[in-house]
């Protein structure tokens, strides 16, 4: 086996009972630090991660992953036919029109403004997955009560914050008042319209859990004075990552007649921000495993000091400058790996660990959007990339005290020892 002389060697010194205990301490000092640089890097990336895919999960269940409307808020009159050629496109899985307008709600002693979504009940997919977020009822009971006597017809969803900032429960009624002004015999007042609340939405992000509510389409077309038009269409894919494919098709089939946006566009600067937040986290957490791979300078360098004698004798022997090298650089490598496979491991448990326990976000989402730290774990990252980098940190720390020791002069090295 090559290099096997200098391997023996080298675990024999890691081994044997050094003079000074001191040697030993740094050598565990420095395993220590190599993992914990390996494990906050990964743990923290992680979690990054975790929060960018749980983000991107809600931003995508609960908003179109491709939108159509006219330009300038205009709306859009001939949408059956828009959404029938659309929805023949290959990886489109759901369309469906809705209406979009603001409001002030109102409930018996407080008032918030919110933003209405009018959405097929039969079909709402295409907007917004409601059933996956609603507590204890489905879209369709949107629809108006199939009996008399049963409830107000208008209906209405509320996110989960906005029905608690509210003060109201299921099964209450609000008022919303709307951009709409009309006659009466007071003068100019506006519009408003009452609703019964039949279900709670909850999506773990606060913005669209304090902001948002759904009615039916008819009541939204009726709401915003839209006859059969409708504001825009909503399209939802099979994979979200072929949005901007998708929604440059839908340009050119119209030849720019609609402004088409899709989910990458409508949030672009949020998942930047992001990506930019990932990277320069990265970068600083880098130089935790490049402290500690430094780290790994002491210990050999007291082992050479400790050894100069041994190395003297190999030198008169016939060992090379070049075996004396490997011989400090593996013991430096060893360190090191033994860190770095102990930094992977960790990570791995305490990822798995976030995974398993719930870990609250402060503000309860307010701040975050989100309300637990999530946790994803990229392999490529976690187990090649980090791993890659921490070696080659660790390779160059060893290359200074080994050269040291290679550069000893046998006599001097005998005699002064």
């Amino acid at each position: 086996m090559k290099n096997s002389f200098e391997i023996f060697l080298g675990l024999r010194y890691l081994r044997s009972k050094r003079k000074r205990s001191a040697i030993s301490v740094l050598t565990w000092i420095s395993v220590l630090g190599v993992a914990i640089g390996v494990m906050a890097l990964n743990v923290v990336l992680s979690v990054m991660n975790g929060f960018d895919e749980d983000l991107k999960s809600k931003i995508v269940g609960m908003n179109a992953h491709i939108i159509i409307t006219g330009y300038e808020n205009q709306t859009l009159v001939n949408y059956d036919q828009i959404a029938q050629i659309v929805g023949k496109m290959d990886h489109v899985t759901a369309v469906g029109p809705y209406t979009e307008g603001q409001a002030l709600a109102r409930s018996k002693d407080r008032s918030l403004g919110v933003m209405v979504w009018g959405v097929d009940p039969e079909h709402p997919q295409a907007v917004a997955d409601l059933n996956k977020f609603l507590w204890n009822a489905k879209s369709t009971d949107l629809n108006q009560p199939a009996q008399p006597g049963s409830g107000l017809p208008e209906r209405i969803f509320l996110g989960a914050e906005l029905a608690h900032r509210l003060d109201v429960m299921v099964g209450d009624d609000i008022i919303l008042f709307l951009p709409i002004l009309q006659q009466t015999p007071l003068g100019m007042m506006p519009q408003s319209e009452k609703f019964q609340v039949v279900g709670l939405v909850s999506t773990g992000m606060y913005d669209y859990d304090s902001s948002y509510t759904y009615v039916s389409l008819t009541n939204g077309q009726k709401m915003y004075q839209l006859q059969n038009d409708v504001s825009g269409i909503a399209v939802k894919l099979d994979n979200v990552d072929l949005a901007p494919d998708i929604a440059r098709e839908i340009r050119k089939k119209y030849n720019g007649q609609y402004f088409v946006q899709d989910w990458l566009q409508m949030n672009r600067n949020l998942f930047v921000a992001l990506e930019t937040e990932k990277w320069v986290m990265g970068i600083i957490l880098s130089l935790i495993v490049l402290v500690a791979a430094l780290n790994i300078v002491n210990p050999l360098t007291m082992m050479v000091i400790d050894k100069t004698k041994e190395i003297g004798i190999l030198k008169a022997m016939g060992a090379t400058d070049k075996s004396i090298t490997f011989i400090f650089i593996f013991e430096g490598m060893f360190i090191g790996i033994l860190g770095i496979i102990i930094g992977i491991i960790g990570g791995f448990v305490l990822c798995e660990l976030i995974a398993k326990i719930p870990i609250p976000m402060p503000g309860g989402g307010m701040v975050y959007y989100i309300d637990r730290l999530p946790v994803k774990v990229d392999p490529f990252v976690a187990y090649v990339a980090i791993p890659i980098f921490s070696v080659i940190l660790c390779f160059l720390a060893t290359l200074y005290p080994a050269r040291q020791a290679a550069k000893l002069e046998p006599v001097d090295a005998i005699r002064y020892s």
